[in-house]
């Protein structure tokens, strides 16, 4: 079975970076986790965006503190019973503070798009591609689906369009670029840093690292 990106990018997956590759290269056929290990240089919102970051906290998504040179943890695995999913968990370790860390799952939808979702179905819509070895994801809304009915909602009635470049430096390193624009709030989130990807870490039921949120 194809890694959940490599589905979405057709022929684009064969020329990224090797390095951006392998961070997505998840099967359960193959190798099935994969941890990244840095900094970001910069955790922002503005103050618009903090009254969306605190209500997104029931749905256990992004980050609601601001900070610099913060260190932060993700693990990346697919398992057997759910092949289609990679599954993330990611922690924040902002000083001062107890690690702040959320999950989500992502899986292809059709064409080039995937949705990656949090706690109670709410998810953000994404259109994957390549460009120059590096791979892009491009928001295109959200989707809620509670209980039997799924509600489709723009981007502009929550932090706007959301666009990731996860960009190679060597053969182990990348930068990861992650920015919410809205058209009336202007830049209400965003990070940047710089990741380490880590030898296989083992099996995808390996522990988890520390945090405060499932």
């Amino acid at each position: 079975m194809e890694a959940v990106i490599q589905r979405a990018l057709g022929a684009g997956w064969e020329r990224l970076a090797p390095v951006v590759r392998r961070h997505y290269d998840l099967r359960v056929d193959g190798e099935r986790a994969a941890s990244i290990r840095g900094v970001m240089a910069e955790v922002h919102h503005n103050r618009a965006a903090l009254p969306f970051l605190w209500f997104g906290r029931l749905f256990g998504a992004l980050v609601p503190y601001r900070g610099r040179q913060v260190p932060v943890t993700v693990r990346n695995w697919v398992e057997e019973g759910s092949p289609e999913v990679m599954r993330w968990h990611r922690v924040f370790r902002f000083p001062g503070r107890e690690p702040w860390s959320f999950r989500s799952t992502m899986e292809h939808v059709q064409g080039d798009e995937i949705v990656e979702t949090v706690r109670f179905g709410m998810a953000i819509r994404m259109a994957m591609s390549e460009r120059n070895g590096a791979l892009l994801f491009e928001g295109r809304g959200y989707r809620w689906r509670i209980g039997g009915f799924t509600l489709h909602l723009p981007e502009w009635l929550i932090l706007g369009h959301g666009r990731i470049v996860e960009e190679a430096l060597s053969e182990t390193r990348f930068r990861i670029e992650f920015e919410m624009r809205h058209p009336l709030l202007g830049r209400t989130f965003a990070y940047s840093g710089e990741f380490e990807l880590e030898e296989p870490a083992g099996p995808a039921g390996a522990r988890l690292p520390e945090g405060n949120a499932d």
